[in-house]
Formats: structure tokens, C-alpha cells, sequence
């Protein structure tokens, strides 16, 4: 059977717009002078603590207490939100555009250090779905280039989204349907944020996204190297 010509053009851009990977449009939030940390150790390792960068940005490192993967706490009381300067200045264009729906970004997970993915790695049973396999490829947390968020409150009180953090469930992945549509477009809310942004998702959670440019920060940044 003969294809029509319009369904056939219609397939062919739908191909070549999934091919050719995320486009951003508009102007690009980074520009060539970014942010120095004040903190000498965590400039001279290039993070930043993005409390620095926008202060209105909420900061709950779940790590630092208990989780659904690790009983204990995965950081020490203390840690540091830290990205990349370039990342953290693509999160506060995200925070700004969610505030126009009247909630702030919640940062979840920043900075990583190689030594808790690893930890991380073997508490979630080895499962790549969800924890990047430290022996295959580096995490993009521990590059400095990832961070997981959700939303709150501008006056920042927590709101229902799709599942908590760290739940492994097909509920958790970026293109799940929430039957409740509230949920659903908080959730879209943060989606076209970080896009516009300059972020793309990770299919199986919803609240990991990663900086378009990670490819320009390689290097893991070891735990000793923010440590004074």
C-alpha cells in the first residue's frame, strides 16, 4: 500500500526531529563571563554552591538523611549544594520561569562526589535504570553537570508531584501520564523550565536533569578536593 505524500513528509520531520537529539530555542541563559565561587576550594575545583548564584532557590539534600535506597545518610550534615558555574546560572533560569507559575525550584541533589555514587551504585542493586554504573561511565552528578529538583511554594511549602524522590517506579519516568491533572502540570512546569534552560530529562525519573553541555566538564571532582 502507497503512503500519501503528506503522511510521508509528516514521518520523515517527525524522524529527523527525533534524531537530531533536544533543540533550544531562544537565548541562551549562559554567557562567557560565569560566576567565581567566594570559596577558593570550590572555585579552584570549578563548583559553585548555588545558593550563590540564587538564593531563592530551596536546598534539601535528601542524602544527607536516610533515603528509600540507603538507611543512612549518604553525605554528611553540611554538604554542599555545589554545581558546575555554567549549570548553576542555567538553574537560575529555570527558578525564574517557574516562579511566573508561582513556585521555586527545590533542589534535591546537586554535586555528587564519586565515592557516595559508588555507594549509591551498590545500595540500589546495581540497577543502571536509575543509578549511572561508576565502572562503565562517570555520573553527571559527580561531574558537577546533574542536579535533581522538584517544586515548592513560592513561600516554600512542598506540593504533590508525581512520586517522592528516588522511587523506582514506572510512575517516576519523565513521560508518565499522573491521572491527576494538578500533578501533571506541575510537572510539565518544571519540564519546560529546565528545557528552556538548557537541560534534558532522564527518561526513568522525572526530577533528574542534566546540563546540555555536560560533555565540556568530563572530570569527576573527588570529596577531597572541596573538603578545606
Amino acid at each position: 500500500m502507497r503512503v500519501p505524500l503528506a503522511l510521508a513528509l509528516i514521518g520523515s520531520a517527525i524522524i529527523a526531529a527525533c534524531s537530531s537529539g533536544p533543540r533550544w530555542k531562544g537565548r541562551d541563559p549562559v554567557f562567557s563571563k560565569l560566576p567565581v565561587s567566594r570559596i577558593p576550594r570550590y572555585a579552584k575545583a570549578n563548583l559553585i554552591e548555588i545558593s550563590q548564584v540564587d538564593s531563592s532557590i530551596s536546598i534539601d539534600l535528601r542524602y544527607t538523611r536516610g533515603s528509600t535506597i540507603l538507611k543512612s545518610p549518604l553525605y554528611e550534615m553540611g554538604m554542599p549544594a555545589l554545581l558546575r558555574p555554567e549549570t548553576a546560572v542555567r538553574l537560575r533560569r529555570a527558578n525564574e520561569v517557574v516562579k511566573k507559575h508561582g513556585y521555586r525550584i527545590q533542589v534535591w541533589d546537586a554535586y555528587r562526589p564519586p565515592s557516595a555514587q559508588l555507594k549509591l551504585w551498590y545500595a540500589s542493586g546495581e540497577d543502571v535504570r536509575f543509578v549511572a554504573d561508576p565502572f562503565s561511565k562517570p555520573s553527571q552528578h559527580s561531574c558537577g553537570t546533574a542536579v535533581d529538583v522538584t517544586l515548592v511554594t513560592s513561600s516554600g511549602k512542598a506540593v504533590e508531584m508525581p512520586t517522592g524522590f528516588d522511587v523506582f517506579s514506572p510512575k517516576a519516568a519523565a513521560r508518565y501520564e499522573h491521572p491527576d491533572p494538578e500533578v501533571m502540570k506541575r510537572k510539565k512546569i518544571l519540564q519546560r523550565a529546565m528545557y528552556e534552560a538548557g537541560f534534558f530529562p532522564l527518561p526513568n525519573e522525572w526530577w533528574h536533569f542534566t546540563d546540555k553541555n555536560f560533555k565540556k566538564y568530563p572530570d569527576t571532582i573527588a570529596l577531597k578536593d572541596i573538603r578545606s
